[in-house]
């Protein structure tokens, strides 16, 4: 049955109207309807993440999850990253956390502080500037992974230089090398680009990193503060770059390899380049200089620039005035004794000076102990050799060793030795075992509230908030709120009337107050070990060092009870009630020992050294004592501090 040909022809005439129509508008809209679709297929990375936490404790579980991290971030080229560590008064302990967040969510808590090594597949993904490593600060975190764990990280991208590379293209003009660094860190990234706040809270950021167990809040915010750095990388591909107009319509593979390209090209310019900021002369407001084109590479730590290459141990000797060895000086120190006429110049090489008094004390005295001093010391790793670089090493740790007795540290270089950079590295991880078993084992947390100089008053910053809302939108809130603000203030500084002065002086308010609770991890230590005498905490560590390092070129004589034995002379030497014995007596048995019970004939009549070949064995330690005017100091001692 035909239809009515005035139907048909309608019908068609709309047909073609509407297709037209249609197809001039995707036309017309074609750039846009492609770039939607390009930003939908960029943000579905995000939207379809789950955060997936994974926390590697030793090689093995490295291993495992390797694989899975690793063929993510070959396929799209970056990785979101961080790192955290512990302070303890002040000074920053080794990188306790490596994170390491894919774009799909996997996050991987790597705790370099519970392992004896460094995997090699975990060495190369760092290395490997094909995978970038997105986040803040993240220069200055590869260069700490550097500096501990002789780990060379590479194609680390500051999302702060993308950041604002992408605010300049919006905002030409001179403020485009000048931008305000009012929240600029991850968390105003977050807030910026993603809309989500990250938990900043000081008491987990401050926390103890180096714990036996992470709590949930610290590997949520480890896990949240790696995976938002990669997220940050896509938002601005998304919203930023602008892509092929094929690209949204790619297959899978295709897709993935045309993302990595546009993620290398956005971040090419600032691989590997520090985020510098400093202050505007005009406005003295924090400010970050942003010069396209930059190419000023943070330089990169390596092993010259943090071992000496000079020589630490000259040798030089110091005779007494009828000739016989004393010990070894720096030539600075030997000089110093002529200068003075405290001393006669014997010979120029090698350089061999004479007292002209009589030292308080002659380590021949002190059978094994003194030898110790008298040697010749070598210029290499004790551990393994090497030769041509080394830093020092305090086997004592000084966070320590800076509350010990005066006896126990004035002119003693028995507990440093050299070891070179990679050996140094290795040290220092295994310190940290026995460092956390200190801490557990006295209740001396490391990092945590109690180990705070000062502490957050909650009060006093309920004033500052107050004080800062009223200033930045009291013409904005409520008059409710206003008022309820205001009495806070009046209730504090006890007055009537709240001026735009006073809402000023509390918006400034110092909500920092000292913790009277604060006691360092080391003093907790020290007083424990105070008790029952220094020489045992020495000892530990002296013993521990052997076990971990087995070292292979140990010094002759070197011993693990050194100067236990010539601080036994002295005191059977002293007085009952010289004032000197409470001091011998801490450093040999403690405040709660006794000497008559502790004093062993058997340990005054041995003397079993440490020896080349036999570097396990026992002896006693030699303090190399003199008048105060006038000081026989070991060469060790003249100010090596500063790793040269």
């Amino acid at each position: 049955m035909m239809l009515p040909q005035s139907i048909n022809h309608s019908k068609v005439i709309g047909g073609l109207v509407f297709g037209v129509g249609t197809s001039a508008a995707l036309y017309y809209n074609r750039k846009k309807i492609v770039q939607l679709l390009y930003k939908w297929r960029i943000n579905s990375l995000i939207k379809l993440s789950n955060m997936k936490v994974h926390i590697v404790t030793s090689n093995e579980e490295w291993e495992c999850i390797y694989s899975l991290i690793a063929e993510e971030a070959y396929t799209i080229g970056a990785l979101g990253f961080d790192c955290e560590w512990v302070q303890v008064q002040g000074s920053r302990r080794p990188v306790a956390l490596l994170q390491l967040a894919t774009a799909s969510g996997v996050c991987v808590l790597v705790r370099l502080s519970c392992m004896n090594s460094i995997p090699d597949s975990l060495k190369m993904l760092l290395n490997d500037n094909r995978v970038l490593k997105l986040g803040v600060a993240c220069i200055e975190d590869s260069q700490y992974l550097l500096m501990d764990y002789g780990l060379n990280v590479r194609g680390c991208v500051d999302l702060r230089h993308l950041y604002f590379r992408s605010f300049n293209q919006e905002t030409p003009g001179e403020n485009e090398i000048k931008q305000t660094a009012n929240n600029i860190g991850l968390n105003g990234l977050s807030q910026k680009l993603l809309g989500k706040s990250l938990n900043k809270d000081w008491r987990i950021r401050a926390g103890d990193w180096e714990a036996h167990e992470l709590s949930p809040k610290q590997i949520k915010y480890a896990a949240e503060d790696a995976l938002v750095g990669i997220h940050i990388l896509i938002k601005l591909l998304a919203d930023k770059v602008y892509m092929d107009n094929s690209a949204a319509f790619m297959i899978s593979s295709s897709w993935n390899a045309y993302v990595q390209k546009i993620i290398h090209q956005y971040c090419s310019d600032y691989s590997d380049l520090k985020f510098c900021s400093s202050k505007d002369p005009e406005t003295n407001s924090k400010t970050i200089f942003y010069k396209p084109g930059t190419t000023n590479k943070t330089k990169m730590l390596d092993e010259t620039s943090v071992t000496r290459k000079t020589l630490l141990y000259h040798n030089c000797q110091l005779l007494a005035p009828d000739n016989v060895p004393l010990c070894t000086v720096d030539p600075k120190k030997a000089r110093w004794y002529v200068e003075k006429d405290l001393g006669t110049l014997v010979s120029e090489e090698p350089l061999v000076v004479k007292l002209n008094f009589e030292p308080a004390g002659r380590p021949q005295t002190e059978k094994g102990d003194g030898q110790f001093y008298l040697q010749e010391r070598h210029n290499k790793c004790v551990v393994c050799g090497k030769d041509d670089s080394y830093i020092r090493k305090n086997i004592v740790p000084v966070e320590y060793r800076k509350y010990f007795p005066d006896i126990l540290k004035a002119h003693q270089s028995h507990d440093v030795v050299l070891l070179c950079l990679k050996c140094h590295r290795k040290s220092s991880m295994q310190d940290n075992f026995l460092r956390n078993c200190l801490a557990e084992e006295f209740d001396a947390p490391i990092g945590t509230k109690s180990d705070l100089t000062h502490i957050v008053d909650q009060n006093l910053k309920r004033i500052r908030n107050a004080g800062g809302t009223l200033l930045k939108s009291g013409s904005k809130l409520p008059s409710e709120k206003v008022a309820e603000l205001e009495q806070l203030l009046k209730d504090y500084y006890q007055c009537d009337t709240v001026t735009s002065d006073l809402i000023q002086k509390a918006s400034n308010l110092e909500i920092k107050i000292p913790n009277e609770n604060y006691e360092p991890h080391g003093l907790k230590v020290y007083k424990a070990y105070e008790k029952i005498g220094i020489t045992k905490f020495e000892r530990r560590w002296r013993e521990y060092f052997l076990s971990s390092m087995n070292p292979n070129f140990m010094p002759e004589h070197w011993s693990i009870n050194h100067n236990e034995y010539k601080m036994e002379l002295k005191i059977n030497r002293l007085p009952i009630d010289h004032p000197d014995r409470i001091i011998y007596k801490i450093a040999l048995v403690g405040t709660e020992g006794n000497l008559d019970d502790d004093k062993d004939e058997k340990f005054l009549q041995e003397n079993v050294f440490c020896s080349s070949t036999d570097k396990h064995s026992i002896s006693h330690e030699f303090q190399q004592k003199q008048p105060e005017d006038y000081t026989v100091q070991d060469e060790s001692f003249n100010d090596f501090d500063k790793i040269q």
